[in-house]
């Protein structure tokens, strides 16, 4: 699945989104600005929860 992140600017915020989703325990397949791509993860509340924690907003999941 497909992550569509607002907020990213730099890879100190692809550093952050990786490590909340990875504190999560998604499989992290690849990371980048304005994105992220992971395995399937059944609780997108969750997904939702700890990128805004991370200071990021979710804007879908594809």
């Amino acid at each position: 699945m497909v992550l569509k992140i607002k907020g990213m600017g730099c890879m100190h915020c692809v550093a952050k989104v990786t490590a909340a989703l990875k504190e999560l325990g998604a499989d992290v397949k690849s990371c980048e600005i304005g994105s992220a791509e992971i395995g399937p993860f059944e609780d997108q509340a969750k997904l939702k929860e700890a990128i805004e924690s991370a200071g990021f907003e979710l804007e879908s999941v594809e």
